[in-house]
């Protein structure tokens, strides 16, 4: 996010970047939220997935797979541009191969998803009494708060500026360094989790209290959520702050977009990492049932 080019392709390369970064960063806020309703217990869970099936939300999930593949494709290649500055000269070819990757894993992956969405008749029977369940309005209402905050001042015309150099020293430089290292660890990280749960077995069909219970009661995937959150958040975090210093110049105002961010994420974050350390899936249910069920699955 320290980089930016003049002229096309790249400047409209840079320009997607950020607006997918964007974007991704206030579907995360709003899918911590949403997850955490599992502490909530069974019915407020299960009442938001059921939300999330409609075919609506179905379409954002492709769009938001997309934004996920290109952000980090081209990700990656700003972070060999950054390190090997001898391949400017080639950034155009490198951009090609950018867009070659994205439409190559891209495509399949949108099929796969329409197609669990048109196979799953829930969604296109979707119940609508699920909008009377004020719980399931907390993630929407999150969501659009998330997206206010971090994405109007996106909304103004870049400005043109002479390209940023790499910082030198201080909390700038290792900011610069963990952007590059945590979006290469980033990259194979989100990939395996939306293939998991966006591409596996029908996706996001399956996905209910019971499932993500039986998922939190393996210390692995804990772990590995666990480091997704905090990579991603801190990332996305940093990266938005940027954003809001291109765009936000007096400083009163710098000083409280800035401190709301911090704020807005900071609290998140905490109540993601609580979810993750403090939610029990062997009590959450209420039902010895459901304890005996969960204990055969994790025995297969």
């Amino acid at each position: 996010m320290y980089w930016r080019y003049r002229g096309d392709p790249s400047m409209g390369a840079w320009l997607l970047h950020r607006l997918t970064g964007i974007g991704i960063f206030a579907f995360l806020l709003m899918h911590i939220v949403d997850t955490a309703l599992i502490g909530w217990g069974e019915d407020a869970y299960d009442t938001v997935v059921r939300l999330y099936h409609h075919p609506f939300f179905r379409i954002g999930e492709v769009l938001l797979v997309g934004a996920v593949l290109f952000h980090g494709l081209n990700g990656l290649r700003v972070v060999v541009l950054d390190f090997a500055p001898n391949t400017t000269i080639y950034q155009r070819q490198m951009l090609f191969i950018v867009l070659f990757a994205f439409v190559v894993s891209f495509i399949p992956s949108a099929v796969i998803m329409v197609g669990q969405m048109l196979g799953h008749t829930d969604a296109l029977s979707w119940n609508w009494s699920g909008w009377r369940d004020g719980r399931a309005w907390l993630p929407a209402v999150v969501g659009a708060f998330a997206v206010a905050a971090v994405s109007v001042p996106g909304i103004t015309v870049s400005r043109p500026l002479p390209p940023a150099a790499r910082p030198v020293g201080g909390l700038e430089f290792h900011a610069w360094a963990f952007m590059r290292v945590s979006g290469v660890l980033l990259m194979a990280i989100v990939l395996g989790h939306l293939f998991v749960m966006h591409l596996m077995d029908g996706g996001v069909n399956r996905v209910n209290f019971e499932f993500v219970a039986r998922r939190f009661a393996t210390p692995f995937w804990r772990t590995y959520d666990f480091i997704m959150l905090t990579l991603a958040m801190g990332h996305g975090v940093w990266g938005m702050r940027i954003v809001l210093l291109d765009y936000i110049h007096r400083p009163t105002f710098r000083f409280w977009s800035v401190a709301l961010l911090y704020a807005v994420s900071g609290i998140i974050l905490a109540l993601g990492a609580l979810v993750l350390f403090t939610f029990q899936p062997l009590t959450a249910g209420g039902t010895a049932g459901e304890a005996r069920h969960l204990l055969r699955w994790l025995c297969h």
